[in-house]
Protein backbone atom coordinates (compact mmCIF):
# COMPACT_ATOMS: atom_id res chain seq x y z
CA UNK A 1 0.00 0.00 0.00
CA UNK A 2 1.28 3.42 -0.93
CA UNK A 3 1.64 5.58 1.81
CA UNK A 4 -0.32 9.03 1.66
CA UNK A 5 1.15 11.58 0.04
CA UNK A 6 1.01 13.71 3.38
CA UNK A 7 3.66 11.30 4.61
CA UNK A 8 7.39 13.06 5.75
CA UNK A 9 8.76 10.36 4.14
CA UNK A 10 7.95 11.51 0.14
CA UNK A 11 9.40 14.74 1.55
CA UNK A 12 12.97 13.11 2.48
CA UNK A 13 13.17 11.06 -0.66
CA UNK A 14 12.57 14.04 -2.88
CA UNK A 15 14.99 16.37 -0.61
CA UNK A 16 17.20 13.74 -1.41
CA UNK A 17 17.47 13.09 2.37
CA UNK A 18 16.48 9.34 2.13
CA UNK A 19 17.79 7.37 -0.64
CA UNK A 20 15.88 4.83 -2.26
CA UNK A 21 17.61 2.35 -3.93
CA UNK A 22 15.52 0.43 -6.97
CA UNK A 23 16.67 -1.14 -9.98
CA UNK A 24 13.67 -0.10 -11.96
CA UNK A 25 15.15 2.41 -14.60
CA UNK A 26 12.55 4.56 -15.05
CA UNK A 27 12.31 5.28 -11.22
CA UNK A 28 15.68 6.09 -11.10
CA UNK A 29 15.73 9.00 -13.56
CA UNK A 30 12.37 10.19 -12.37
CA UNK A 31 13.99 10.42 -8.92
CA UNK A 32 17.38 11.99 -10.15
CA UNK A 33 15.20 14.52 -11.98
CA UNK A 34 13.30 15.14 -9.42
CA UNK A 35 16.16 15.67 -6.50
CA UNK A 36 18.56 17.50 -8.50
CA UNK A 37 16.12 19.97 -8.93
CA UNK A 38 15.78 20.65 -5.35
CA UNK A 39 17.14 21.90 -2.55
CA UNK A 40 17.42 23.67 0.69
CA UNK A 41 16.61 26.95 -0.76
CA UNK A 42 13.45 25.24 -2.85
CA UNK A 43 10.33 27.39 -2.27
CA UNK A 44 7.71 25.26 0.25
CA UNK A 45 5.62 25.15 -2.57
CA UNK A 46 8.05 23.68 -5.41
CA UNK A 47 8.71 20.83 -2.79
CA UNK A 48 5.22 20.10 -2.39
CA UNK A 49 4.51 20.20 -6.33
CA UNK A 50 7.45 17.24 -6.33
CA UNK A 51 6.38 15.45 -3.82
CA UNK A 52 2.92 15.33 -5.36
CA UNK A 53 4.45 14.69 -8.77
CA UNK A 54 6.64 11.48 -7.16
CA UNK A 55 3.69 10.13 -5.13
CA UNK A 56 1.88 10.14 -8.32
CA UNK A 57 4.16 8.44 -10.29
CA UNK A 58 3.92 5.76 -7.60
CA UNK A 59 0.14 5.97 -8.17
CA UNK A 60 0.59 4.98 -11.57
CA UNK A 61 3.03 2.62 -11.48
CA UNK A 62 2.35 0.84 -8.00
CA UNK A 63 2.56 -3.16 -9.63
CA UNK A 64 5.83 -2.78 -11.19
CA UNK A 65 7.34 -0.93 -7.84
CA UNK A 66 6.21 -3.30 -5.12
CA UNK A 67 9.35 -3.46 -3.77
CA UNK A 68 10.03 -0.41 -3.34
CA UNK A 69 7.09 1.16 -1.29
CA UNK A 70 7.93 -1.69 0.60
CA UNK A 71 11.10 0.19 1.30
CA UNK A 72 9.54 3.38 1.59
CA UNK A 73 6.44 1.98 4.19
CA UNK A 74 9.29 0.35 6.46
Amino acid sequence: MILDKSNKKWKEIVMGKTPLPTDNLGLQMFLKRTTSRINAATPPGEVEKAVLEIHSFFVKYERILQKEIAVIAH
